[in-house]
C-alpha cells in the first residue's frame, strides 16, 4: 500500500521511536511507542522521516541487535510501507549544513540532519526518545 498523507502539518519520526517497538528497549517507553507507531502504520498519525532514519535503524538492527539482513529488510519494507509515513529524499544541501549544526551542538549527523528537515518544512514536532533534540527549543521532542 502505498502512503496516503493529507496537506496538514506531520510530526518528524526519530529512528528511536520505531527501534523500540522493534528492540522493546527501553522497557519503559515500548507501550508509548507501539502506540505511536500503530497509529502511523493505520495512517492515523502523520509523520515525515527522512531515507537517513531507514538507514539508521537497519544498521542499529543488524550490526548492534544481530538480525540478519532478509529479516532487516522485511522490517525496513513494512516501515516504509506504514499508511501514515512520508519518506523524504536526502538533499545535498542540508548535508553541508548538518556538518556545521554536528559540531556546533554535539549531536550526530543524522540527528543534525532531521533538525535541518524539520525546519524547512516547518515542523515543529519530533517523536523521539533522544534528549539531545531538547537542545534545539524551536523543536517540542513528544
Amino acid at each position: 500500500m502505498k502512503n496516503r498523507l493529507s496537506d496538514s502539518k506531520p510530526k518528524y519520526l526519530d529512528a528511536s521511536i520505531p527501534l523500540c517497538v522493534l528492540t522493546q528497549e527501553p522497557k519503559e517507553h515500548f507501550e508509548r511507542c507501539l502506540k505511536i507507531m500503530d497509529k502511523i502504520e493505520k495512517g492515523n498519525e502523520k509523520v515525515i522521516t527522512s531515507v537517513f532514519t531507514i538507514a539508521e535503524i537497519g544498521f542499529i538492527l543488524e550490526r548492534r541487535e544481530g538480525i540478519n539482513k532478509g529479516k532487516v529488510a522485511e522490517v525496513l519494507e513494512a516501515l516504509i510501507d506504514c499508511l501514515g509515513l512520508k519518506l523524504v529524499d536526502v538533499e545535498a544541501a542540508l548535508c553541508r549544513e548538518a556538518i556545521r549544526l554536528r559540531l556546533k551542538y554535539g549531536v550526530d549527523f543524522i540527528d543534525a540532519y532531521n533538525v535541518l528537515t524539520m525546519k524547512k518544512r516547518g515542523i515543529k514536532e519530533i517523536y523521539s526518545l533522544d534528549r539531545h533534540y531538547d537542545i534545539f527549543k524551536e523543536i517540542r521532542r513528544i
